[in-house]
């Protein structure tokens, strides 16, 4: 993955610039069209799905998963630490969701400061 050279402009100090690390951003997209499958069919799949993101995270390629709260498209984000596009798309291919054509993942490098972390926030509890 190609690393863009430090642009001192951008920072609030120059020279102290964070350290800069790659991560790749997914987005997971409904598939047109996609097969009919059965009610249990859908709940299995879904499980695997889940269960491969669970995985991600504990081995520490994922940093952030979740689905989207509105019933559009896109359906998902990911954000996975990362040197390559190809990196990612490997280590997803064994996802049930986009093995059974239920799910596509859209992926776009990301140059950030490195130590990208997810705060805990607490949300109202709704009724």
């Amino acid at each position: 993955m190609r690393t863009p050279a430090p642009d001192p402009s951008k920072s609030a100090e120059v020279g102290r610039r964070p350290p800069m690390a790659n991560y790749v951003r997914g987005l997971l997209r409904r598939v047109p069209g996609r097969p009919k499958v059965s009610d249990a069919e859908a709940e299995a799949i879904q499980e695997g799905h889940l269960a491969h993101l669970r995985h991600l995270r504990e081995a520490g390629f994922s940093v952030v998963s979740g689905p989207m709260l509105d019933d559009g498209d896109p359906r998902g984000v990911l954000i996975f630490r990362g040197d390559s596009l190809e990196e990612v798309r490997r280590l997803s291919e064994s996802d049930p969701a986009l093995k059974n054509h239920r799910l596509l993942l859209e992926l776009h490098e990301l140059y950030r400061p490195a130590g990208l972390q997810v705060v805990s926030s607490r949300f109202p509890q709704g009724k």
